[in-house]
């Protein structure tokens, strides 16, 4: 779990300064070795030539899925399941209205319905590390005290944004 955590910064870190590259060849090597200010300190990096160009080329791999017109990366993290109910009259609405609201409240945050018949489940967020998902679980229950008895933290597959 940690070699995926650390992979992911490495990767986030790349994408981020290469997306904002002012020509092909620029990479992060070329922004940490470029020459500071008077009184700043600047950095060296060493590495092959082959290292360099693969810096910034995005590799096809089996955790990569392309959705909406989105690349994401799967690793193993966490989600919040705040509604989980198998009525068949009503459990469904009941659901999208708790996303809506969820989404209303969190803009930007990602809510999934999921139909595993024949239960309607809600899940919220993707997270990498634990607590992180728990402080999001917490102000979750704040938010909606009526669900808090049914809301869990669970251990499954996520999607992160490469793009």
């Amino acid at each position: 779990m940690k070699r995926t955590y650390i992979i992911f910064c490495i990767l986030t870190i790349f994408a981020a300064v290469t997306g904002h590259a002012q020509s092909p060849h620029f990479s992060i090597f070329d922004s940490l070795e470029s020459r500071p200010k008077t009184g700043q300190g600047y950095v060296i990096v060493n590495q092959s030539s082959t290292i360099k160009r693969l810096v910034g080329t995005r590799l096809d791999s089996e955790n990569a899925e392309i959705y909406n017109g989105k690349t994401y990366i799967k690793t193993e993290g966490y989600r919040i399941k705040v509604y989980s109910d198998n009525h068949q009259l009503v459990s469904k609405k009941e659901a999208e209205d708790l996303k809506e609201k969820i989404s209303d409240l969190y803009p930007g945050i990602d809510a999934n319905i999921i139909f595993d018949a024949p239960w309607w489940m809600l899940y919220v967020g993707n997270y990498i590390i634990y607590e992180e998902a728990f402080a999001m679980y917490r102000e979750l229950q704040k938010a909606f005290p009526q669900m808090k008895k049914e809301m869990n933290i669970v251990e499954t597959t996520i999607r992160l944004p490469m793009d």
